[in-house]
């Protein structure tokens, strides 16, 4: 089925054809196909698998969806709930096991020595490493990896149900903010040819899940941790339980008025997680954590966004303590250096 008339959807149809033949072939005939996302899956990953399951003529059963964590975030639990998805936790050695491993908006040097070898890389994020794989389509210019799969659903006349329109459209929304960050002509195509099809009920239930009361007394309890110098908001919450109220936070502080850049962080039981969040015309944010990052933890994103994680010993190693208060200090001071030069001293936390 066309998503739209071709008149209106100027893309790539016979190179999206090309590359779809090229993908099933690089299948073949296995039996089985292991569709694996990043360890705190978001609704891009997700979606994308859903329509590579779709594309490739498979089911449940031959192409499970895996990660090496889990789902952790209010609205992405929504989502895999009402759409009926199962993410299921993988391990190294299970996934040694299946034929075929394809990576879904994310590449192999996310996951450092826990993956075995991939065949299949699709994504639309920055090189992150080398890409040894034997179909690899990864597109920087494209907002989310969504709308690369919503070409390759029109490359093969593929019949979109409602469920998956559903899922595409949000996979785009989320990773775009509802196309007003990282969008690209491609993307507002993508958008408008799923539109029709989506179930808007299910899509309003998925953006707006019900939250725990405690949420409210997380944020009090680290909102006045603020620390704000010039255009940088930086926010360490210390241990948390779920990884996703980090981003979650980086989103929400970026509402923060004469605010350009902001860097939340906070501890795992292994790690120190930090989202970086710019509006998107200044440095790239992913390339300031490489920079910062990058040598001594997994670091990278896009122009407004991105996302480091450091193990603590490491943490340790490089900068001398993970105490909190010394973990906000050093993470102002870094990104104060990187992004206006050197500087005075830290400030302390806002009251």
């Amino acid at each position: 089925m066309q998503l739209v008339n071709p008149a209106t959807y100027e893309v790539d149809i016979e190179g999206n054809r090309a590359r779809l033949e090229q993908l099933r072939k690089v299948v073949g005939d296995a039996e089985r196909v292991a569709l694996l996302l990043q360890d705190d899956p978001d609704p891009d990953g997700i979606a994308s698998a859903i329509a590579l399951r779709t594309v490739l003529g498979r089911n449940r059963s031959t192409t499970p969806i895996f990660t090496f964590g889990q789902v952790t975030r209010a609205e992405n639990l929504a989502m895999i709930r009402l759409l009926d998805v199962s993410v299921e936790p993988v391990d190294t050695e299970t996934l040694r096991a299946f034929p075929r491993v394809a990576l879904l908006d994310v590449q192999p040097g996310y996951f450092g020595d826990r993956l075995p070898h991939v065949h299949i890389v699709i994504d639309h994020h920055p090189r992150c490493g080398p890409l040894d794989a034997e179909f690899c389509d990864v597109r920087t210019s494209y907002g989310a990896t969504s709308t690369i799969l919503t070409e390759y659903l029109e490359a093969a006349g593929a019949d979109v149900s409602q469920r998956l329109a559903t899922a595409l459209l949000y996979g785009i929304k989320s990773d775009t903010l509802m196309l007003n960050r990282e969008t690209g002509p491609a993307d507002l195509r993508a958008f408008m040819a799923l539109y029709p099809l989506t179930n808007y009920n299910v899509l309003r239930r998925i953006e707006r899940p019900e939250l725990p009361l405690v949420f409210a007394n997380f944020l009090a309890r680290v909102l006045p941790r603020i620390r704000k110098r010039e255009e940088l908001l930086t926010l360490h919450v210390g241990q948390v339980d779920r990884e996703d109220v980090i981003p979650q936070l980086a989103d929400f502080c970026m509402q923060f008025e004469n605010t350009e850049w902001v860097v939340v962080s906070g501890k795992t039981h292994d790690a120190i997680v930090l989202s970086v969040r710019n509006p998107g015309y200044v440095r790239s944010a992913g390339d300031v954590v490489r920079r910062l990052f990058g040598n001594v933890g997994r670091a990278g994103g896009h122009r407004s966004m991105a996302k480091a994680i450091v193990p603590l010993r490491s943490w340790r190693k490089a900068f001398g303590s993970t105490r909190d208060n010394h973990v906000a200090e050093t993470i102002e001071l870094l990104f104060w250096k990187e992004l206006y030069g050197e500087g005075v001293e830290p400030m302390q936390a806002s009251a």
